[in-house]
């Protein structure tokens, strides 16, 4: 289809002025911008369209820019507004106070009075009837409003920091920082970062600076956890740290450059090559263990203590570990999401899977340490040092003993 060059691509007019849409002039890319600001529509040059538009049209979208450029500017031109308004009243006022004598001994005699009351009238902005707060600049009517204005905005708040602007104008500074408010209350709790003070302390011996936060801290006391994750079932206490567990389920950002695994977090990125150069942080006291990582730190003092507090909330079941109880909710769902690509069969864990797929490669990882006997899984091992050998024997122990003892050497 060939369409005509002088033709308006919006009202289809022809003219012979045309403005082109898609040259490279500054023109042309104003006009672009101007639709997309506008009414969010991108223009892009096609074949089967005309490329101009008529001067009709472009009056039409600049009286369109200029309203949308006088809606975002609304705080702007009021502010201006405002204070030309309060120029031209004072300017009024003081002309009727020149021709009248009587008026100007009267603002003589309220300016002192004010002063005294510790109050400023500024004579150059405002006039007899007006009384301006020192702290804020606001400007009131009466001195029994100003009065007012300062007992219940300054006294009573005893806001921190400096106060600048008045109505939605008004901002709270800290006087430590570049931070600033329209809230009073949000910059007192802001100002004590800086001065250390944290009055909201809990039964534990944890303080915090404000009363929500100890509030959410609680919370970590209570035994119920009424927040549980719809994929893998672990349970948790706060609201947000669901949230943020529900991070591990995406896909991965970050990637190993050693193995080439990807992980979900930076931090974990960071443990994960730790493993690969045997860096282990994390120190038990009790014991004197040593881990890769915090958690498996936290993890391993739980074995230290007897007591099963992690209760499953659908059937009563106690563990020792956080760990074991994600794995129990996962049967509770039902959700086996590890499954063999050889005969289909799914598993809850990881680990469940790898022992199946053993059975197809008929790999035997675990060997006796006394005869040449192997065996795909570790308890057996154990099983068979008991009837053939007559000993008390776990592997993990062993293994867990063999691999300290090899972190020692290399540390020497």
């Amino acid at each position: 289809m060939q369409h005509n060059s002088v033709m308006c691509r919006i009202c289809f007019r022809s003219e012979n002025n045309i403005t082109r849409l898609f040259s490279d002039s500054s023109v042309s890319k104003g006009i672009l911008d101007k639709f997309y600001l506008c009414f969010q529509i991108v223009m892009n040059p096609e074949k089967d369209l005309p490329d101009g538009i008529c001067n009709q049209c472009l009056k039409i979208l600049e009286n369109v820019n200029c309203f949308r450029i006088m809606c975002i500017t609304i705080y702007e031109r009021f502010a201006d507004f405002r204070k030309s308004f309060t120029r031209e009243m004072n300017a009024s006022k003081c002309r009727e106070d020149e021709k009248d004598e009587l008026a100007l001994h009267e603002d003589k005699f309220l300016e002192v009075k004010t002063e005294t009351e510790g109050t400023l009238l500024d004579n150059n902005k405002q006039t007899s009837n007006f009384f301006k707060c020192q702290i804020c600049d606001k400007v009131l009517k009466t001195m029994n409003s100003l009065s007012k204005h300062s007992i219940s905005m300054h006294q009573n708040r005893k806001h921190a920091g400096t106060v600048t602007g008045n109505g939605i104008y008004r901002l709270y500074h800290c006087t430590t920082c570049t931070y600033s408010t329209p809230h009073s209350q949000t910059l007192i709790n802001h100002m004590r970062r800086h001065n250390g003070e944290r009055p909201f302390v809990c039964e534990c011996g944890k303080s915090f600076t404000q009363r929500s936060s100890l509030s959410a801290h609680r919370k970590t006391h209570s035994i119920s956890s009424n927040f549980t994750c719809f994929i893998c079932g672990k349970q948790f206490k706060l609201d947000f740290a669901l949230k943020s567990h529900l991070i591990v389920h995406n896909t991965g950002q970050f990637k190993c450059d050693i193995c080439q695994k990807v992980l979900k977090y930076k931090r974990s990125l960071q443990t994960h090559i730790n493993r690969h150069h045997n860096i282990h942080n994390y120190n038990c006291e009790d014991c004197g263990d040593t881990f890769v990582s915090s958690s498996e730190l936290i993890n391993h003092k739980v074995k230290h203590k007897v007591d099963k507090n992690m209760e499953c909330h659908l059937c009563g079941y106690k563990t020792h570990t956080k760990k074991n109880l994600i794995i129990h909710l996962k049967r509770h769902t039902g959700n086996k999401e590890y499954k063999c690509n050889i005969c289909k069969v799914c598993f809850f864990t990881l680990g469940d899977l790898h022992r199946h797929q053993r059975k197809h490669s008929s790999e035997k990882p675990y060997s006796c340490p006394t005869c040449t006997q192997r065996f795909s899984h570790s308890p057996s091992v154990n099983k068979h040092m008991k009837i053939v050998h007559g000993v008390d024997y776990k592997w993990g122990e062993v293994r867990k003993k063999q691999l300290k003892d090899s972190r020692n050497f290399i540390k020497k």
